[in-house]
């Protein structure tokens, strides 16, 4: 143990000898493993956002297509829905989007009776609020859009073109800001008045299954029954925001451009090799009685100790860059659709998942290529090197 922390101790000192060279390695190399840290924890956290999203969602999900397009879906194809073994329940909802021209967004109306109030923490008021016909609650993200709160009016146009502004009777938050961001509960009759849905239809209906396990067998039902019909189950919306968060913002454009400058660095420092002053060095220490193994663990150690450092230097960065800046470098690319405003951030934590992508990407590499150079020089005669 003495011994590698002898070599350990060399290690640091051969750096520091270099301080200007080592500088630089470390100082680009910290910028590459923030960068990728930061695509790796950003996109961790919203596919742990949709996560949060879909546990409250509906197990199936029943539209109506028409035209290649969505459409409107009786409300009384709940009833028949019921019918079918393995149904739990089926609830027609009403939801749909309104244009806010004051804060430039699209907020999501939804429906008081189909809302999932399990996942709503009220921050401010109640949430049996919206019994009320002339009330709403909203999320956090549409009070701080638009700096309101209890008391405070929502004006909505209508699809008929009648303007209604239902009084602000709470505030609310849930696991997922992507949920309360945009979101307004207004009552179900409301909802219709200011999306246009007349009352013997709705947007699609939420459907509960007795046995978990019998998801797709429901699904395949519903199929058969309506071939026109959208059926869409949790996992599946789970699967395609999984799909999307993982291929969009040119992941692997930035990762491959991170590796193809990982690997510039590598040619820079390795493949302009050892230079004559560490040839020679490394030279005496065979001179000296340093076996092979020991002169290779010595340059593996400065691989370690510059890849460490970067390591935590770049997460550092990483960290400050998704938390102080919200990610903003990779946030348009990411997001994709949700930089619609008002834009939302979301939480990055160091997983591990994050960082076992990371640390291997940011440690072996380096690592790896300091053993080569180290090897050639040190099966090479030392009475070859001190003369040369």
């Amino acid at each position: 143990m003495r011994k590698h922390l002898r070599i350990l101790d060399h290690a640091v000192a051969t750096l520091v000898q270099s301080p200007f060279k080592t500088l630089v390695v470390i100082s680009v190399y910290s910028l590459l493993v923030a960068t990728l840290a930061s695509v790796v924890l950003y996109v961790d956290a919203h596919q742990r956002e949709a996560e949060a999203l879909l546990e409250s969602a509906p197990e199936i999900v029943v539209q109506s297509i028409r035209g290649g397009r969505q459409d409107l879906v009786p409300v009384d194809r709940a009833a028949d829905i019921r019918t079918i073994p393995g149904v739990g329940e089926a609830t027609p909802r009403v939801w749909g989007y309104s244009y806010d021209p004051p804060t430039r967004a699209t907020l999501t109306v939804w429906g008081a009776d189909s809302v999932p109030r399990e996942s709503l923490v009220m921050r401010e008021g109640e949430l049996s609020a919206t019994e009320s016909g002339g009330s709403c609650i909203v999320g956090a993200g549409v009070a701080d859009a638009r700096f309101i709160g209890l008391g405070d009016r929502l004006p909505f146009r209508c699809a008929d073109g009648e303007l209604v502004a239902p009084s602000v009777a709470g505030v609310f938050t849930t696991e997922s800001a992507i949920l309360t961001n945009d979101l307004v509960v207004v009552p179900t009759a409301l909802a219709r008045r200011i999306l246009g849905v007349d009352a013997d239809l709705c947007t699609d209906i939420a459907v509960g299954v007795l046995n978990p396990s019998e998801v797709d067998t429901v699904v395949r039902k519903l199929q058969e029954r309506w071939p026109d019909a959208r059926v869409i189950s949790r996992r599946q919306i789970l699967q395609t925001y999984d799909a999307v968060f993982d291929w969009r913002g040119g992941v692997w454009i930035l990762a491959i451009a991170g590796a193809i400058a990982a690997f510039g660095i590598l040619v820079w420092d390795k493949a302009t090799g050892l230079s004559a002053e560490e040839f020679r060095g490394i030279g005496v220490l065979n001179a000296v009685g340093w076996k092979t193994t020991e002169v290779m663990e010595l340059r593996a150690a400065e691989g370690v100790v510059i890849s460490v450092v970067s390591l935590l230097t770049g997460l550092i960065g990483a960290e400050i860059h998704l938390v102080v800046f919200n990610g903003a470098v990779f946030a348009p690319v990411v997001k994709g659709w949700s930089v619609l405003y008002p834009s939302f951030d979301v939480t990055p934590r160091l997983s591990a998942y994050g960082l076992l992508v990371t640390i291997p990407l940011a440690v072996l590499p380096y690592v790896a290529a300091s053993l080569l150079p180290a090897w050639r020089a040190a099966i090479t005669d030392p009475d070859t090197v001190m003369r040369s």
